[in-house]
């Protein structure tokens, strides 16, 4: 399953924003037990019978715990390696910086590796034609998070759909989670922008892609109120 693993940054790191609901549509209160965010995702998507549910709900649990306990053992040292690398830096003192750096990344890589290993877990539960559907999907996710603001119009959803099944391929094929790993992964999904920012997006949509959001204009100062003029 280690080539799964690189779901499991996406997975520990996204934030959903699910599209709200019409005011006249009144949605039911999930159940306290009910799979939520991106977990309810992958039943939705991927088709998840209730007893692969079922076993979904024990690995999220169980990684919350892996998560937590390796938090527990190492959340104070990697808090002063911070405070020291800062230190460090602002003292000029390259020698430190850099031993700091190589200890922070090895912590990394041990809470990459149990992302990775509780990941693994919580896609064993899918079958062969499920699996595939949720690494595409949470490409295709990813993607649209980035260009939803330039309105792609329903075909050019469905190309970008296609170029992000074909990117979760290779990326599940990158194996690991050190720093070769990570950069293996990021050349895919870069390669995988510049796809559909040249062969999909219009040039007035790269146009507004590249465009900065407006700064919001500061407010005036007030002029201070002015004494009420005497009846």
């Amino acid at each position: 399953m280690k080539r799964l693993a690189w779901l499991c940054v996406g997975l520990a790191a996204l934030v959903l924003t699910a599209s709200p609901a019409p005011a006249a549509e009144k949605r039911a209160k999930p159940a306290s037990d009910a799979l939520r965010g991106e977990y309810a995702m992958m039943a939705r998507e991927c088709g998840l019978t209730e007893q692969q549910q079922a076993d979904l709900k024990v690995k999220i649990n169980a990684r919350k715990e892996a998560v937590d306990a390796w938090q527990k053992a190492n959340g104070d040292r990697s808090n002063a390696l911070k405070e020291a690398l800062k230190k460090a830096r602002e003292a000029g003192d390259r020698d430190a910086v850099k031993k700091t750096q190589a200890d922070l990344a090895a912590l990394q890589v041990e809470r990459g590796k149990v992302n990775a290993d509780s990941m693994a877990a919580i896609l064993a539960i899918m079958n062969d034609e499920q699996r595939p559907k949720w690494q595409a999907f949470a490409v295709y996710r990813n993607m649209m998070g980035r260009y939803k603001k330039v309105n792609p119009t329903d075909e050019q959803v469905a190309k970008i759909k296609e170029a992000a099944a074909a990117t979760a391929k290779e990326l599940a094929a990158v194996t690991g989670t050190d720093g070769e790993a990570r950069k293996a992964k990021g050349e895919i999904q870069k390669k995988l922008r510049n796809t559909i920012e040249q062969t999909i997006l219009t040039a007035e949509q790269r146009e507004a892609l590249a465009k900065k959001p407006e700064a919001k204009p500061k407010k005036a100062d007030q002029a201070p109120d002015q004494p009420k003029a005497e009846k």
